[in-house]
């Protein structure tokens, strides 16, 4: 009967209709309202959730993912499946280092570029959140002003030439290539001295800085001996030069592909950072360990231990992490004595905090708000602390830590509390060492 009103075109028969669902809807239970638009409201809501989270998700659907991964509602659900514990202990943590953040902000000199790369925050932004806009910010500086500052990270030899000008110490070079076939004449060069240098070499691809580019090659000495194995070195080169950057994947992947865009193929070659057994970064035994740490407004959070499968928190704690379903769901850490027993050698010898203060430095050297710096440490040498790269867009999402993280981030830009500073420098022209990079000896950019 109702149904049958979408289809009346007599007035008569219309005003039929209307009157006998009137009378039908009159006969309806208070309950029977509650229950029916309720389930109305809900069903709207739920849509148009789906609906705006698709109009503004990456074309890409494992990005898609990535960008609902920590919504608050998952992370509600999270703690019900067993994740309240470690998120108690996550915002306890928080409490112990809120201090030392809040003067950290205070004491920060902001550069303008990060200051307008966090607009109209309303202070319920996550994480992830975060790190979007401020990849929409610096999409909307190259759109309006040309500002490419994002290539103290985005690109490498500009990423080693900041380094440089700001006495950060870093794994030496042997060069940086501009132009194709001079790299490859080089390559050549190193054949012909192979006994002059050290192996392994790294070569790597300035522009190709995301993972999934695979934009890095180790150079092996019978790489360059070999003669089949020198021609696909050769061909690697010529391949990765023509390779157009991307960082898929990811909630931002649309932004980052308009930065991206703008950068042109430039490569460098570094010598290895080997350890007392030799070039073994990844293994647990006390080889040459990266810490990925997280610096929020010139202090440093926490420190990712890939190696260990740990995060390294300022107060001495070490969480360790597995990759087991509830570890996953819960975002809960797993006691591993035996594994927690391998990773004291970073505290003990005093590696943690040496590469925490490096990482600071490297904050405030960009004047910036946030910054994730990776740092190669090995043991038995502690002056050996040196940068390896850093990140404006870390993926990682931090479990529990990642909401505190975000509220430290977003703060600093709500309330003002840091001094900008007045410059017309880009970002990574920063630094005292006005000129070419020089890593303590003559340097020059083959061209």
């Amino acid at each position: 009967m109702k149904s049958s009103l979408l289809f009346c075109t007599s007035p008569r028969r219309r005003a039929k209709y209307l009157k006998s669902l009137q009378r039908w809807l009159m006969t309806r239970t208070a309950l029977w309202w509650v229950l029916n638009l309720g389930g109305i409201a809900i069903l709207y809501i739920l849509v148009s959730t789906i609906a705006a989270i698709v109009a503004n998700s990456p074309s890409d659907f494992s990005a898609w993912l990535a960008k609902i991964k920590h919504t608050p509602e998952l992370q509600t659900a999270r703690l019900f499946l067993g994740g309240y514990s470690s998120y108690l202990s996550a915002r306890n943590y928080f409490e112990s280092q809120k201090p030392l953040l809040e003067k950290a902000m205070r004491e920060t000199t902001l550069h303008p570029y990060w200051a307008s790369s966090q607009k109209d925050l309303t202070g319920k932004e996550t994480w992830q959140d975060m790190v979007v806009g401020r990849m929409k910010g610096m999409v909307d500086q190259l759109k309006t002003s040309g500002y490419d500052d994002f290539k103290v990270e985005k690109d490498k030899c500009e990423m080693y030439g900041f380094l440089q000008r700001n006495n950060l110490p870093f794994v030496p070079l042997l060069g940086m290539w501009t132009d194709k076939q001079t790299l490859l004449d080089y390559l050549e060069e190193l054949r012909r001295e192979i006994n002059k240098h050290q192996f392994p070499l790294w070569l790597k691809s300035c522009h190709l800085t995301q993972g999934d580019d695979a934009g890095r090659r180790i150079i092996k000495r019978e790489d360059l001996a070999d003669p089949l194995r020198f021609e696909k070195l050769k061909a690697w080169v010529s391949g990765k030069w023509e390779q157009r950057p991307n960082d898929d994947a990811r909630a931002w992947s649309n932004d980052a592909k308009k930065i991206l865009d703008t950068l042109q193929p430039r490569f460098l070659i570094q010598t290895s950072y080997a350890g007392p057994y030799g070039d073994s970064v990844g293994f647990t035994e006390r080889a040459p360990v990266e810490l990925k740490i997280e610096v929020l407004w010139g202090r440093a959070y926490l420190a990712n231990i890939c190696d260990y499968e740990a995060y390294a928190l300022r107060d001495g704690t070490i969480e360790r992490w597995d990759t087991s379903l509830f570890s996953k769901i819960a975002h809960a850490p797993v006691a591993d004595p035996a594994q927690n027993k391998k990773v004291q050698w970073l505290k003990e010898e005093g590696h943690l905090e040496r590469a925490y203060k490096l990482a600071e430095k490297v904050c405030r050297s960009m004047l910036a708000d946030q910054v994730r710096v990776d740092i190669f440490v090995r043991p038995g040498d502690l002056e050996g602390v040196v940068v390896n790269e850093i990140s404006i867009s870390p993926g990682a999402l931090y479990k529990w830590h990642a909401q505190f993280m975000a509220t430290t981030w977003r703060r600093g830009h709500v309330e003002h509390v840091y001094t900008l500073k007045d410059t017309k420098k880009r970002v990574y022209e920063e630094g005292k060492n006005e000129g070419k990079l020089s890593n303590g000896e003559e340097w020059f950019v083959r061209e």
